[in-house]
């Protein structure tokens, strides 16, 4: 696996590192929306961290929320085992699959 630095990654081990910007927004009582513009972040990132907080974030973009959040950049970082995000993962997976599409909308993936 090639990363840079800059980047805050999930990784094949023991220890994988979770990030906990939506629990820490749900408690300040900040919707995904407000903190996209107050962290000048893409509404679009702030979503996909929200269903994947497990997802290869960019430590530029975590510093932004913490500051939006008004928190330090380290209490949006948890430790968590290989198990507990497999768990998670396959959680919100399942959550996802019964969530109603909008009108319109096709899947990426049609019924046989």
């Amino acid at each position: 696996m090639s990363y840079t630095d800059s980047t805050i990654f999930a990784y094949e081990g023991r220890i994988v590192l979770r990030l906990r910007i939506k629990e820490i927004a749900r408690e300040k009582g900040i919707s995904m929306n407000q903190l996209s513009q107050r962290a000048e972040v893409s509404y679009n990132i702030i979503k996909a961290i929200y269903r994947n907080p497990y997802r290869p974030t960019n430590t530029e973009t975590v510093n932004r929320i913490a500051h939006a959040l008004g928190v330090p950049t380290t209490v949006l970082l948890e430790d968590v085992s290989e198990e507990e995000m497999v768990r998670e993962q396959r959680a919100l997976a399942a959550e996802l699959a019964v969530l109603p599409r909008r009108p319109g909308r096709q899947s990426r993936h049609p019924a046989p």
